[in-house]
């Protein structure tokens, strides 16, 4: 009888610490690369050229970026001046808040490649975004963060 009693307390504070931890750990159901504020990664009001590594890369995108309708984002990559044929090339949004997972595919334009998202509203009243630009070519890969405004209205 004692022992059915200490297991049933053993029990019920096992399941309260795991509960605690449950509800106080920082969870993202999404990967997270949210950064500070910079400029030369804002793509708010006009294109972003960067330089990593060995690519030269412009970004741009359709404005304004409004909740709930279609983005297109134009995307070039160079190195010495030359279109780079990119592989494994996608985009992945978040917030600072999670706002789940989203992602694109880069698909190749006419000139350079484009991604097609369909972003939600953040109820809380966000609107930065952050999206995150990786791509392989060969043996070399890359990363860059840029930053965009959603539309408030």
């Amino acid at each position: 009888m004692r022992k059915t009693k200490r297991m049933k307390i053993f029990l019920i504070i096992f399941y309260f610490i795991v509960a605690i931890l449950c509800f106080t750990a920082v969870s993202f159901a999404a990967e997270k690369f949210v950064r500070k504020y910079d400029k030369r990664i804002d793509i708010t009001h006009e294109a972003s050229e960067v330089k990593v590594g060995r690519y030269d890369i412009k970004v741009d995108m359709v404005r304004p970026a409004k909740p709930f309708k279609e983005l297109v984002f134009r995307i070039f990559v160079e190195r010495n001046g030359k279109p780079v044929a990119l592989s494994n090339a996608q985009v992945k949004f978040n917030m600072v808040m999670d706002m789940g997972l989203y992602k694109a595919r880069l698909q190749k334009a006419a000139t350079g490649y484009s991604a097609i998202v369909t972003l939600p509203k953040c109820i809380f009243g966000g609107h930065r975004w952050f999206m995150k630009l990786s791509f392989e070519e060969g043996n070399f890969s890359a990363q860059k963060v840029f930053l965009f405004d959603m539309d408030k209205n």
